[in-house]
């Protein structure tokens, strides 16, 4: 059974008023949606395209959940499909096969910025109407708006990620310094303490030429106030807000606070030089704060803290962080279709929600678990301060994100380089959001 790939929804508001997806078997979404609804009491088998979770405690998070699943649910059993590492890298080794029809992965982890994408190219089942009637209420605005495409959803809550700054409490306390508050303080804390010889790097981020670069490129605009599409998705960038954004990149690697490395550096990347003590300060997912604080793994544990991120000077804004994190697709071509839609609602429900909380090292996705016993007794600083932060969303409204996102990092990457200027880079990367917008290859 597969699908035509064509775009799922031209303007309806919602599945049920979408027309007929032609090509699978006859059959049309009602009837697609009608299967997906009904949970089999028959013995049933489905395949989870998952990559690895972070743990808290060693235990393969993934496993605890299929068990728990399959305890819920005897005649159902869950087989597990190790996914890529990486976003990018995992959009299109998915996309390429949903493409061609298949009808495994039944259920796949995606980025929060797929829905649009996936949702555009009939390669994820819209899941609204298999929702109950209150089932956003429990989860963050955000994220409902990031699942949305043309007033249907494609992508069940499963975990967030927000972005923090990290730091050395041990280093700032020997030089009687603070945390900054702004980035224009954090580079000059980051001089000092690096004069002084105790440390390589003053602050480690991440700008190689993928998505890393576009979160964090995301980040520093809105630091700044730059909006890079407007309500309508046109491209939007280009104002002296924006300038100051790209000209703070370059300033990093311009004074040495930031190793020329870092325009290769991905999360990974960034993440292993901090806790291989190399580095003062870290902007980087929650996850990083399970990893560093690992005594058998990390030469920083027990010296290190965490903030949300800091601002520019005279703008009143901190606490930005992308909107980050993974949920469930379902596969419009499963063959198990009701049982995979079944896991899907089970891995948002509160069950799987505390576990998260309890055992893996990334924010549940439920916001009232953020502040719950579990979550308390893990004491991660970037669970317990996830309300505080100001979440902002990459630019995902439009099926051309990957396109968008590229107009973003290439240009970026130069400007921290220093192979482009900073107004260049604003320029430049606006004429790619023009011809992204368009559909057209970058």
């Amino acid at each position: 059974m597969s699908l035509r790939r064509r775009a799922l929804l031209t303007g309806a508001a919602t599945a049920a008023a979408a027309g007929l997806l032609s090509g699978c078997g006859g059959k049309d979404l009602d009837d697609l949606l009608a299967q997906a609804a009904a949970v089999p009491k028959k013995p049933a088998r489905l395949t989870w395209w998952v990559s690895e979770i972070p743990s808290r405690r060693g235990s393969v998070v993934a496993d605890l959940i299929i068990r728990a699943f399959e305890r819920r649910h005897s005649h159902i059993r869950v087989a597990k499909i190790n996914a890529l590492s990486t976003s990018d890298g995992n959009r299109s080794a998915i996309a390429t096969q949903l493409a061609g029809g298949s009808p495994q992965p039944d259920v796949y982890l995606g980025d929060t910025t797929w829905p649009v994408q996936f949702g555009h190219s009939s390669l994820a089942l819209p899941v609204e109407t298999l929702l109950p009637r209150d089932f956003w209420d429990a989860y963050p605005a955000a994220l409902r708006s990031s699942s949305s495409y043309r007033g249907s959803v494609y992508a069940v809550p499963f975990f967030t990620d927000s972005t923090y700054l990290y730091y050395r409490k041990d280093l700032l306390a020997k030089h009687g310094l603070r945390v900054p508050r702004s980035w224009e303080e954090l580079l000059r804390t980051s001089r000092v303490v690096q004069q002084s010889g105790d440390t390589q790097a003053g602050f480690l981020w991440q700008a190689a030429v993928t998505e890393s670069l576009t979160a964090n490129v995301t980040e520093f605009l809105a630091d700044a106030g730059a909006t890079v599409l407007d309500q309508q998705g046109r491209a939007a960038l280009g104002d002296a807000a924006a300038e100051r954004a790209f000209s703070l990149m370059a300033e990093f690697t311009a004074r040495r606070v930031t190793p020329r490395t870092v325009a290769t550096y991905q999360e990974s990347d960034s993440q292993a030089a901090f806790v291989d003590g190399r580095g003062l300060f870290l902007r980087n997912w929650s996850y990083a704060w399970v990893n560093a604080s690992n005594p058998t793994a990390s030469r920083v544990s027990g010296k290190i803290g965490v903030v949300p991120r800091p601002g520019f000077e005279g703008t009143g804004r901190h606490g930005v962080s992308c909107a980050g994190g993974w949920s469930n697709f379902v596969n419009p071509s499963s063959q198990a279709l009701g049982a995979a839609m079944e896991f899907a609602r089970f891995c948002a429900g509160e069950e799987v929600q505390r576990l998260l909380a309890r055992e893996a090292g990334v924010i549940p996705a439920m916001t009232s678990v953020l502040g719950g016993r579990e979550a308390r007794a893990a004491g991660d600083p970037t669970v317990l301060r996830a309300a505080e932060l100001r979440l902002v969303s990459r630019p995902v409204q439009t099926p051309y994100y990957p396109q968008v996102s590229k107009a973003l990092y290439t240009p970026a990457n130069a400007v921290v380089r220093g192979d482009l200027s900073p107004a260049a880079g604003v320029r430049a990367a606006r004429e790619g959001l023009r011809t992204a917008l368009e559909g057209k290859a970058l």
